[in-house]
This record gives structure tokens, sequence and C-alpha cells, in this order.
């Protein structure tokens, strides 16, 4: 065994950068790495192979791993992005393409799915609501368009699919199924009415397992992922909400208000709660299981970043980690320092624009505490964050807020749930806390040493968190 410390690992698959991080078992964050994640554009989206995906993963744990201090490692979590799906054939070999989550080429399966099953059924058994085009629907129109997907025996998540690329077996984790479209959320069971009408296998969808199971160990291989063979494997679910665990929002008078690309407020609240995914949707929040056991997600999914990167794109102005080139302007107009006439306008513009993202955070926390009682802190992360007029936008408007002090919350996570299936914590209230301030972070590049350039002819678009 590796001289040092018990090492735990967590890899967050995002849309944008594929990142990992190392943490010890009292919560510290002792190396991190990341990489892009690689598309090919469409004119509806982008999509990509998902060998590239378990290519990407091997790349980003080998860097981090250079950096890693000795130690064993005694697990391996991996969180994802939802709705991106990969099928799988009998012999374990992916098929076809992996659509990216935002991509629109399935809206006549959609459509016809509300009109075969009903926008009210659909609701009230998924509580998915009209958003990013579900697994189930997407999965059909590969099935139709792509002959070789016919073959497929099992539809997994990028996570899911990570996870058995490394050695663990094949399931289904409830944060990432209740984005499927395909999961009844009351009785968290497969829905048997929406697979037939994709003309899908009934038993496509795995079985289902929480995150912070094991799901095996890993097999490790030669060179600096040899180091993990023999660690627990663990999918620990829909990125989101193992953000949201790394920051230490575990509690149901806790929200967490990841701000990324999108934004998501994001909410747990306890299994023997009345639960009503229609009452849920009647106020923008999408209801589905969280990758907490035993816990309900209540998700309000917001633009943030989407939108804000191609207006700075429009204004001229340049950014980096979170912070901009007007925010300065802005924060003088806010303290006075500015009159109006003498705010110059882009970064009028600019406030105007944040002022709306926080009155639409806004509505979403009060619909969260319509459905789950009283909120007592609000704690923010995510590549925005950082953003100094943002922070002072949100501390007026929202009492209690704080953010934790944690340079990758959704790799923290993942470590985190590896270490419950590693048995090293033996529940989610023995996860060590991260420390908190009432400040933005500075913002920080987690992959200072990239092994491939960031570029943007590869990317789903243009609009990329910081």
């Amino acid at each position: 065994m590796t001289e040092g410390e018990p090492l735990l690992v967590g890899v967050d698959f995002g849309t944008t950068r594929v990142k990992a991080g190392l943490i010890s078992l009292d919560g510290r964050e002792l190396a991190q790495a990341a990489v892009p994640t690689v598309w090919q554009r469409r004119p509806t989206g982008a999509q990509a192979h998902p060998d590239d995906f378990a290519a990407a993963v091997e790349e980003v744990l080998a860097a981090l791993l250079t950096r890693a201090p000795p130690g064993e490692i005694l697990g391996v979590g991996i969180t994802s992005m939802a709705e991106t799906a990969v099928l799988v054939d009998r012999d374990g070999r992916a098929l076809g393409p992996a659509v990216a989550w935002y991509d629109r080429r399935a809206e006549v399966d959609v459509a016809e799915m509300e009109a075969e099953l009903t926008r009210e059924e659909i609701d009230r058994r998924t509580g998915l609501g009209i958003g990013p085009i579900p697994t189930v629907a997407m999965v059909r129109w590969l099935m139709r368009t792509h002959p070789e997907a016919r073959r497929a025996v099992n539809v997994l998540s990028v996570a899911e699919w990570v996870v058995h690329g490394l050695g663990g077996s094949i399931a289904a984790e409830p944060s990432l199924a209740s984005r499927t479209g395909a999961l009844a959320i009351n009785g968290r069971r497969w829905w048997p009415e929406v697979i037939r009408w994709a003309g899908l296998p009934e038993t496509i969808f795995p079985e289902l397992r929480p995150a912070g199971a094991s799901w095996g160990g890993a097999r490790g291989s030669s060179g600096a992922l040899e180091r993990l063979a023999g660690a627990a494997l663990t999918v620990a679910g829909h990125d989101h909400l193992v953000a949201a665990i790394g920051s230490g929002v575990t509690t149901a008078g806790q929200v967490m208000d990841s701000c990324g690309t999108a934004e998501a407020l994001v909410r747990a609240i306890p299994a023997d709660t009345e639960c009503d995914p229609a009452k849920g949707l009647s106020r923008g929040i999408a209801t589905g299981w969280h990758a907490l056991e035993n816990h309900y997600c209540l998700l309000a999914g917001l633009p943030l970043g989407i939108d804000l990167t191609p207006l700075l794109a429009r204004l001229g102005a340049s950014h980096q980690r979170g912070r901009t080139s007007v925010d300065d302007a802005t924060l003088a107009s806010l303290d006075g320092r500015l009159s109006d006439n003498e705010m110059p306008a882009a970064a009028r513009e600019w406030l105007a624009a944040l002022r709306e993202t926080v009155t639409r955070a806004g509505a979403a926390r009060r619909g969260l505490e319509d459905l789950g009682g009283p909120i007592a802190e609000l704690r923010i992360s995510g590549g925005w964050a950082a953003n100094p007029v943002l922070h002072r936008l949100k501390i007026d408007a929202f009492s209690n807020t704080v953010y934790p002090r944690v340079i990758e919350a959704g790799a923290r996570g993942a470590a985190l749930l590896a270490g419950k299936a590693a048995g090293v914590f033996g529940s989610v209230d023995a996860f060590p806390a991260p420390p908190l301030t009432d400040q933005p972070p500075a913002g920080h590049d987690p992959a200072p040493e990239r092994s491939r350039p960031l570029s943007l002819s590869n990317q789903p678009n243009e609009s990329l968190q910081p």
C-alpha cells in the first residue's frame, strides 16, 4: 500500500470541462485538474462519441494523479450532466453518438410524446416540465435514425458510462434517472408506458442504485491510473446536486445556488414529504430524486453564463474567472462614486442584466419556500459566483447568504460520496463540512497545465462558464 494519508477522488463531467479533484478524509481539497469537454457541432447542437468521454476522464485522472501526494485511493466518484445518453450493446460497447443535453434534434419526438401521453401525465409522472429534451425522447430519435442504435441493451448517463468503463457494474443512479423522462418520480420506478411509447425494450433502463452505493472496484491500468486499482466506484449523481453536497448543502433548510453556464437552485426534502411534481412545475421547479438517499430534489434551472457570456462579447468586455472588465465601473455606480450620467453604457447594460438574473433567482427561491418551507441558508458557488457585482446584488437581495470555500464543489461532492461507497463515511451526516465565508471566491483555474488547449471550435457554443 502507498504510504501517506488515505485519499478520495471525484470527477465532475460537465458540458464545458471535465474536472477532477482529490480530497483527504477530512474533506480538504488537495489537488485539481481539468480538460475540455470536446463536442462535434451540429446545426441542432452538438454530439460526441462516448469513447471520447471515457478518454477525457482517463486523461483528467492521469493529470490529477501526477499532482497527488502519496496515499491509498479508497474511492472514486463520478458526477455528470444529465439527459445526455450513452447507448450500450450486449458486450458493453457504446453505440452511436451521445447527443448533448441542449441539442434540439428530437423536438418532433417530444411533440409526439406530449400528444400521445399528454403534457399533464408527463408532468405528473416525471416532474420535468418543458426544458431540455428528456433522454427517452432522444433515444427514440436515435433508434429511428441510427440503425446501429437498435442493438442497444442499456441506456446509461455519462457518469454511469464512465463508471462502467473504469470497471464498475451497470446500474442507474436515481437523480440522473430523474432527468430521463422515463422514471416515475412517485414510487421511484421506471415508467413502462413511456418506454413502450419510445419503442424500447422494457429492460433498457437498468436497475436503480443510490449515489454513494458501491458500483464495484476500479480496474486500474498501467501508468498513472494503476493507483486506482481496487478503489470503490460510485455514480455520484446529477452534477448540480452533487455540487450542493460538496458545498455542504445536505439538509432541507438549505438551498444551493450553483452559478455556472446555467444557474440552478437546488433543495433537498425528505422522501416522506408529500410530493406533487405538478405543483412544483406550476412554480417553474422540477421535482426528482436527489443524490442524497431518500430525499427528493427540487430544482429551479435558470440561464446564467449562457446569457452573460455573449452579452459581454457584444459589449466588447473581457472576462476571466468570473470577473469582467466592466465590474469596477458597475461597482462604482452602486457605491455612488459614479452618477448615472457618468456610468459607461456597457456598465449600465451589465448591471441591468445581473439585476435580471437576481430577480429570476428570487422568484425561484420563493417557489422553493412555497414547496418546502422556510429557507435558513443559501450557499452560492460556481464560476460566476466570483463576480463581485453579482455578489453585491445577491447579498442585498437574499438573507443568510454564504459562500463555501470550495474549489471544485462537484468533484468534492463526488469524492465524498465515493467515501461512502468505500465505507469511510457511514452516512452523509458524517461528511466533513467545508469552511464558509461571506465573501465570493477569488476565482481560480483548476487546470493551469491543461494537456489540451480549450478550443472554442470544439465546444457546444461560445457561452462557456468562466
